[in-house]
């Protein structure tokens, strides 16, 4: 044949063969043809060339083919003109990957011709039209299709690309033009819709494609719930509801959930005419909507004329189901299409809100029992509620049974019942026995969810498996009745119904678009509660007089009894799981009418079966024989004979059905009559035993036979009977996680028929016997027994379990891993995944000489021990650097989990070179496996370019000082690196800083030269002055001119911050061998850190010298996490969590809390949150905030038991407390996110904050969103902390980690300030914002490569940030100012502050302490002085020091070194003064002792005595005024008596040094002291030369002149005075002269604060 000769040679050859026999006259065929040989000829080509196996390009030979195999009723697949030959496709994988077992595609079907098309593809190509719900019409003019195509391998680029140019070449429309295209990972295939009929062949012909499938078209519907509840009409079941009119008409159904979208055209009126969306509600002649009310919020209008959206989808849904119309195609009907419908919105859009909202919903729900609603006469008030929501179940409170009808909702539902209400309320979908509030209410309806398995026929429905069970807990009120939850079931899984509008609208954007007619699927007991709220609305239709206690009863009696019963002490027909029954709404309405129920029709599951209406055993069944076992999950055969009919009529057929018997005698059909297969004579029928099947009160299965005739004549029936068991085996113990150690004991339960043995296996060793049990011809039993773990070497281990029964039939194996750990012990570190070199953040294969790549890779610790302090390094040919730290230490590496870790390579050498990770060097922590902990691989680098290459690194900026201050001059140095080879010359480097008018130019800086080199950047500087503006941001622009800049680089932009503060002092910090600091704080006056060493958790004081004084231990068994907060009372409140023992041997933990003053003196520790076991869950990533005395902790908890279903769950908790220090004040756990997608080895600590509005959460989770790729997203929420499942949540951030977040306030306003890095390596970035409680703003950043740290600290000025990054000075911590101020929104980022990691910031008082680490591990502390401090501005003391540094210029340092050399040269002056005073004084004395020898008397003042009588004493001296009086009779005079100075003086002193002075003494001492200095003075002033002055703050005269090198200017005017000391000596002491007005004596008075003094002379009072 033509065809086999066109396939002899290359794959290329088949594919143009193919082709070819594809003709077509027309010409665009022809086009294309020739364009896929093209494609082939290159495509393929390229796909062999890049194939490690050879087969593909082997000749191919006819044995790759065979004929067509033709199949009656199926159209060959054709060639052309000619049938296409078979393809055996024997396909050798060889080395290619793929995740599907060799050779599945042989047993593909529908392929009954076995060509590798699917069947009905292949009807596609003869004509049939395509039957996809996306397709369109093609180039072809036929409608698409859509298809999988399956490879024999996982499909490489090449081969991708290959598929997308054929779909392209037949004018596939591509996913821009709305198409599929998704390459799956777990199959070998790929799915695409709207493809072209015409492109099936070339893509059918393609290398290693295999089969090509049509997509199955998924059909589920509300249809059929609504059917086989029998309120809508069917072919199976009659008289329904719908049939009988009753289809809810007047009655008010409320909807409490989501909101609804009632413009969707199933809710938006009753006749689906002229229906098209419209956002008003009121817009229709007939609308369905009546009222609305969000009682999500606190401010929303009672009226009902509200009408609250969905913005979520459930409530809509729900709605569907109920009320909806379905539409104009009458499709997807709810179970009452004619009842009104009332929106309460009591769900955010999140599908969860706190229980204030549904107890808000509710009470206006009963508030407007009675309302009118003012549209029509028939809308009054609110007849049924519909409540698909209830109390959610926690991990936190594991065998959670629910609520008891006590809880608050419940308790408002039985008042919206007494209101007469009926409230039908779902009972959840934990698929356990737990009852939730409100379904819990004494008063409500509680539906439970079936399944109708997707037929309308009821017999085959069941419980669905998510579907809550009861009783409910006993309320302790005597009526058992009550606890009978749930009280009916309703169909609730795979149930279709409207779908909303969800897309998001925020403000400034276009509206949310409006529903319009789409339908999804849901399933839950949200699904089934609103199908039989709409059936009640039918019943109350039938009679509105009902009362909701009279609507329950008749929907318990009327329902289709299921199960078994499970309180017969209390009901003869109430099981756990059906409740009363399975909903049925004919029957309902029949017992409202009072008639007999319509029975249930068509397989109904109270219609007996038939006994058979023929005559003649004409039918002998062989198989099964009486007695015998079918076993669940296998397939069994029912085979037999027939003998002729005697009365004439051949049979045609036989049919089997199958009936199942329950010991209550309820008959079950487990298969309806179904048609054998063979000849009539000889006929079979094989059936698969469902598991459905298998009931515990079974008591027999019959199984029928009868043969027909073509007129439907029967033979009379022939029956076996069966019993149906299941063969399995169960695990009760170990448990899961458990870590088996010496002897294990197994056990388990094993059910089945002629138990013999229990046999095990470890991994894929031999089966060995676990036990022989006791003969049991049917049944369970338990089993156990013992196993040596000792066997087998430490590690994951598989254990398989089976039971053999005494035929050999086995089970099917029960399988479990475990950890075997018999050794101590140990960390066991490893290299996880790739490790990848980075380099811009791209990955790189080589690299230029000089460059500084990034190596990135995990460590796993797969140990059964935690690990601190782990040590890793990089060694590698090049330059050795602390700027580029090719080492770290990892603080905490707890078992289990793994660690992102970033090393740097400066790699200066060209040359290929070997480069090797090695963690934990010395095997310090005893990893038992060192071997592994070395990785070492080859990377090339290559010389650097030769013409010098011009770049701005960063860190090119620094400032000096550090942080200019405001209004004060400072230097900037701007770096340039030349990364090539040859110098770079002549360049010219401007500065301009940005004003309100645009680029002012500042300085401009010539740079003769810039260094190349061949293995490192050389540099040079530009050196620029300026005057620092007010508080906040400068932007700057440094301009690069000259030979080889390339324009690109020749702009540098950057900002400045400007702020009251300055960098101090640096210490080194000691710590012990191992520690490892955690966290630092500050307080009032110094700060605590937080350290840990040998798994211990230590705190140590540091005060405000930044000395250490305390170390404290504060936990043996630190379990890894802590949380720190300054608390408002001036102490540090401190959580952690940490491990003990319990006294069965399990590691459990929990949280641990105290509080610490600044010497570290703890209140008692106290614990809170339960214990669990470390391989069940914890508690991680805590946090701790306070406002308004309020103290709150929230955290991560890891459930990964959840009760035994191992789903590792991660929820978010809050406990509240006033009283932080008493542990019973601490609120229980409030469950406030759950299922948040995050592990510990990929999270940090929540970030959070207290205000007067919300308490605010910044928290990860993975995401994939938008890209598809799995990555660390940044999310945020906010509530009530005493609340649970808040509602908003917000997605903030990308790639994110270390969130930092502050909350102020602003009018009762919260104002959120956060920070958080995003990207990692190079490509990091810091990303900050300053928002309001609805997050509405976008965050700004900055790059910061390398960075690993954010400190926030409030301050007068704003919010301070602090970061690390590494550029060219190594690592190094930043420096930046965030705010809100009347400007808006204001950013100062960012100032090299210091060199080091950044490791913490302790905010004191005013000033605060840096920890930073050198790339080397070494700890340091630096002060940050806050310059502008408003406490000292308004009076509050400060240092002496300070009081000098303040006015001074410059840094720290700077300040010190004039202050030190001012205060030299003032102590020189001073001698010089105390020089010349004795001096004087020496000289004084000697002129006294000599005027006294001449006699010569010197009046210094003259008094006018007055003669009177001597009545006393002639003298008398007051020793204990200021002055020494001489008091004569009634006058007083201030005598100053030289000769007696000195001895009044000696007795002055010995008073005071004896004790017996006091204030008064002293202060005449002081005086007396001050008299004598300026005695002094004055004689001296009169005896020595004159001296040079110095300026004074008056600039009064100094005395003296040094010979001193100049100094800078000081600021002596704004010096303030220095209190205590006494005036200086040239400066004339303060006084004033006073005549008295009496006697006109002039006297001086030197006490500046008198007001009034006695005259000397006549005693009288003077003014002063």
């Amino acid at each position: 044949m033509q065809r086999k000769d066109s396939l002899k040679g290359g794959t290329a050859q088949q594919h143009v063969g193919v082709g070819g026999l594809q003709s077509s006259s027309s010409w665009k065929s022809r086009r294309i043809s020739l364009f896929l040989v093209i494609v082939f000829l290159f495509a393929d080509l390229g796909v062999l060339a890049n194939e490690s196996d050879s087969n593909a390009s082997e000749p191919l030979t006819q044995s790759l083919f065979s004929e067509p195999i033709l199949v009656d009723g199926l159209p060959p697949l054709m060639c052309g003109e000619e049938l296409c030959l078979r393809p055996i496709r024997d396909i050798d994988r060889g080395e290619r990957v793929s995740a599907e077992d060799v050779q599945w595609w042989q047993s593909y079907g529908p392929d009954l011709d076995w060509n590798g098309m699917d069947d009905r593809l292949q009807r596609v190509l003869a004509g049939a039209d395509s039957d996809s719900p996306t397709a369109i019409l093609g180039p072809d003019g036929r409608n698409t299709v859509a298809i999988v195509v399956d490879y024999a391998w996982r499909a490489n680029d090449a081969e991708i690309e290959t598929l997308r140019t054929i779909l392209d070449a037949h004018g596939w429309v591509g996913e821009e033009g709305g198409a599929w295209f998704q390459q799956l990972i777990d199959i070998d295939s790929v799915a695409v819709d709207k493809v072209p009929v015409s492109a099936l062949m070339d893509l059918y012909s393609m290398h290693g494609v295999v089969v090509i499938e049509m997509q199955n078209v998924m059909v589920p519907s509300n249809d059929v719930a609504a059917k086989a509840s029998r309120a809508r009409p069917s072919d199976v079941y009659t008289d329904t509801a719908y049939e009988r009119d009753y289809i809810g008409e007047g009655i008010v159904v409320a909807i409490l959930d989501t909101g609804v979208d009632n413009e969707h055209e199933s809710l938006n009126d009753f006749d689906d005419e002229s229906d098209e969306p419209d956002a008003d509600p009121l817009s229709y002649n007939d609308h369905k909507w009546v009222a609305g009310y969000d009682a999500t919020s606190s401010a929303s209008n009672p009226d009902g004329s509200q009408d609250p959206d969905d913005g979520n989808g459930h409530g809509t849904h729900v709605a569907g189901s109920a009320v909806g119309t379905g539409d104009r195609s009458r499709i997807h009907m709810g179970t009452a299409p004619g009842a009104y419908l009332v929106d309460i919105k009591v769900l955010t859009d999140t599908g969860g809100t706190n229980s204030q909202a549904s107890l808000n919903g509710i009470q206006w729900l009963i508030n407007n029992q009675d309302t009118d609603w003012g549209h029509n006469s028939s809308t009054r008030g609110i007849q049924v509620a519909s409540m698909s929501f209830g109390s959610a179940s926690t991990p936190l409170n594991q065998g959670d049974q629910g609520d008891n009808g006590s809880g608050s909702e419940a308790r408002l539902v039985n008042d919206a019942v007494n209101a007469s209400i009926v409230c039908v309320v779902a009972m959840g979908n934990d698929g356990s026995n737990r009852v939730p509030s409100p379904a819990s209410a004494d008063g409500a309806i509680s539906v439970g969810a079936a399944t109708d398995r997707g037929s309308i026929n009821r017999t085959d429905d069941n419980v669905a498996g998510y579907s809550n069970t009861g009783p409910r807990l006993d309320d302790g009120d005597d009526d058992e009745w009550d606890e009978l939850k749930p009280d009916i079931t309703s169909y609730g899984s795979s149930i279709m119904s409207a779908t909303a509008q969800t897309g998001a609208s925020f403000p400034g954007q276009p509206a949310k678009p409006l529903a319009g007619s789409d339908y999804d699927e849901k399933d839950g007991t949200s699904m089934a509660t609103p199908i039989a709220s709409g059936i009640v609305a039918l019943m109350l239709q039938a009679d509105s007089s009902l009362d909701p206690q009279e609507v329950k009863d008749i929907l318990r009696n009327s329902s289709e009894q299921r199960g078994s019963v499970s309180e017969p002490s209390i009901s003869d027909r109430w099981n756990d799981e059906w409740g009363f029954g399975l909903i049925d709404a004919s029957c309902a309405i029949d017992t409202v009418l009072e008639k007999a129920c319509t029975p249930l029709d068509g397989g109904g599951g109270v219609t007996p079966p038939p006994t058979g209406n023929g005559s003649g055993d004409h039918v002998d069944m062989s198989k099964p024989s009486n007695g015998s076992w079918w076993i669940e999950g296998n397939f069994v055969r029912i085979a037999g004979d027939t003998v002729e009919n005697d009365d004439g009529d051949d049979y045609t057929k036989v049919q089997i059905r199958i009936m199942q018997h329950l010991e209550s005698g309820t008959v079950r059909e487990l298969q309806s009559w179904t048609d054998t297969g063979g000849d009539v004579s000889s006929w079979f029928l094989d059936v698969s035993v469902k598991e459905s099947w298998i009931r515990q009160d079974e008591d027999y299965v019959l199984v029928l036979a009868r043969a027909l005739t073509d007129d439907g004549d029967e033979s009379a029936l022939d029956a076996r009977w069966v019993n149906i068991a299941r063969m399995a085996v169960t695990l009760a113990g170990p448990s899961l996680g458990t870590a088996l150690q010496g002897s294990v004991d197994f056990s388990g339960t094993v059910e089945g028929i002629e138990h013999d043995v229990l046999e095990y296996r470890i991994d894929n060793g031999d089966w060995l016997v676990g036990e022989e049990l006791d003969s049991m011809e049917v049944g369970t039993q338990d089993w156990s027994f013992s196993w040596n773990s000792n066997s087998v070497d430490d590690g994951s281990h598989r254990v398989s379990f089976r039971m053999v029964n005494e035929s050999g039939v086995r089970t099917d194996d029960v399988r479990r891993t475990y950890t075997v750990d018999n050794q101590p012990a140990a960390p066991d570190f490893l290299f996880q995944g790739s490790v990848e070199i980075m380099d811009q953040d791209l990955p790189v294969y080589s690299a230029v000489a000089g460059t500084v790549l990034e190596v990135d890779f995990t460590i796993l610790n797969a140990g059964d021990l935690g690990a601190n302090d782990v040590f890793v390094q990089l060694e590698a040919a090049g330059s050795q650097s602390e700027t580029y730290p090719r080492e770290t230490r990892i603080s905490t590496l707890s078992e289990g989990e793994s660690q992102q870790v970033t090393l740097y390579w400066w790699a200066t050498l060209a040359g290929t070179h070997d480069v090797t990770i090695t963690i934990d060097p010395n095997n310090q922590l005893g990893d038992p496996n060192p071997s592994n902990n070395v990785y070492t691989f080859s990377f090339e680098v290559e010389e650097r370019p030769v013409e010098a290459m011009l770049r701005f690194l960063p860190g090119a900026v620094t400032t000096n000082p550090k942080v200019p201050l405001p209004d004060t001059p400072f230097n900037l140095d701007v770096r340039i690196d030349n990364l090539g080879q040859n110098d770079a010359t002549q360049l010219t480097m401007r500065l301009e800083r940005w004003t309100e008018v645009g680029w002012l130019e500042i300085g401009v800086s010539n740079i003769l030269f810039v260094p190349g080199s061949d293995s490192s950047s050389g540099q040079s500087s530009g050196t620029f002055s300026d005057i620092g503006l007010e508080i906040g941001p400068t932007k700057y622009r440094v301009l690069l001119e000259g030979n080889g800049v390339e324009p690109d680089f020749s702009d540098h932009r950057f900002t400045v911050v400007i702020d009251d503060v300055s960098l101090g002092s640096q210490v080194s910090v000691s710590l012990s061998q191992n520690e490892v600091s955690i966290d630092f704080i500050g307080m009032e006056e110094g700060g605590l850190l937080f350290t840990t060493r040998d798994g211990e958790l230590h705190v140590r004081t540091v005060t405000d010298k930044m000395v250490m004084q305390v170390d404290v231990l504060l936990e043996e068994k630190w379990g890894g996490e802590l949380t720190t907060y300054l608390r408002e009372d001036g102490l540090v409140q401190a959580a952690w969590n940490r491990k003990t023992i319990s006294p069965d041997g399990y590691t459990l933990t929990d949280i641990a809390m105290t509080s610490l003053t600044r010497l570290a003196e703890k209140t008692p520790v106290h614990h809170q949150m339960p214990a669990m076991k470390l391989s069940e869950g914890s508690y991680w990533g805590l946090a701790l905030s306070e406002h308004d005395e309020q103290m709150v902790l929230a955290g991560y908890h890891r459930d990964i038991s959840t009760g035994g279903s191992w789903q590792d769950i991660t929820s978010i908790f809050t406990l509240v407390s006033s009283n932080p220090d008493s542990q019973s004040s601490w609120s229980s756990p409030n469950v406030v996110l759950s299922d948040v997608q995050i592990r510990p080895s990929q999270g940090d600590a929540l970030a959070i904050g207290y205000g007067d509005e919300n308490l605010h959460i910044l928290y990860q989770e993975t995401r994939n969103d938008v890209t598809g790729i799995d990555r660390i997203g940044l999310m945020y929420t906010h509530g009530d902390p005493t609340y649970a499942a808040w509602g908003f949540q917000a997605s903030v951030g990308d790639y994110a980690l270390m969130a930092q977040l502050v909350v102020l306030t602003n009018k009762s306003e919260d104002v959120l300030v956060a920070s958080w890095i995003e990207g990692r390596g190079k490509d990091a970035m810091i990303a900050h914002i300053v928002t309001d409680n609805s997050w509405s703003d976008a965050a700004e950043k900055i790059t910061a490569p390398g960075a690993t740290h954010i400190e926030l600290s409030p301050t007068s000025d704003g919010v301070q940030i602090f970061y690390d990054e590494i550029n060219v000075y190594g690592p190094v911590t930043r420096y930046g100012l965030l705010s809100d101020s009347s400007k808006g929104q204001t950013l100062a980022l960012s100032n090299i502050l210091t060199e080091g990691f950044l490791k913490g910031h302790a905010g004191m008082e005013s000033d605060g302490i840096l920890l930073v680490s050198s790339a080397s591990g070494s700890l340091k502390m630096r002060t940050l002085v806050d310059m502008g401090d408003s406490s000292k501005e308004n009076g509050d003391s400060t240092s002496f020091i300070d009081s000098l540094l303040a006015p001074l210029p410059g840094d720290y340092e700077t300040k010190i070194l004039i202050l030190g050399a001012t205060t030299t040269l003032f102590v020189i002056f001073l001698l010089m003064i105390v020089v010349s005073v004795r001096t004087s004084r020496r000289r004084e004395e000697e002129l006294l002792s000599s005027e006294s020898n001449q006699n010569e008397d010197v009046d210094e003042l003259e008094l006018l005595v007055v003669p009177v009588l001597d009545d006393g004493p002639l003298l008398a001296i007051d020793t204990e005024t200021e002055d020494l009086i001489v008091d004569m009779g009634d006058h007083a005079v201030s005598v100053v008596l030289d000769d007696e100075e000195l001895s009044l003086s000696a007795s002055l002193e010995a008073k005071n040094e004896s004790g017996e002075g006091n204030s008064r003494l002293n202060r005449r001492m002081q005086r007396k002291q001050q008299r004598e200095i300026t005695e002094m003075v004055e004689s001296m002033n009169t005896s020595l030369p004159p001296l040079p002055t110095l300026p004074t703050p008056e600039s009064a005269p100094l005395v003296a002149e040094l010979a001193v090198m100049p100094l800078p200017p000081l600021p002596i005017g704004s010096l303030p005075p220095l209190p205590g000391l006494p005036p200086l000596p040239m400066i004339a002491p303060p006084q004033r002269d006073v005549v008295c007005h009496e006697c006109a004596a002039k006297f001086t008075v030197k006490d500046m604060t008198l007001s009034r003094v006695t005259c000397p002379i006549c005693s009288v009072k003077v003014d002063c």
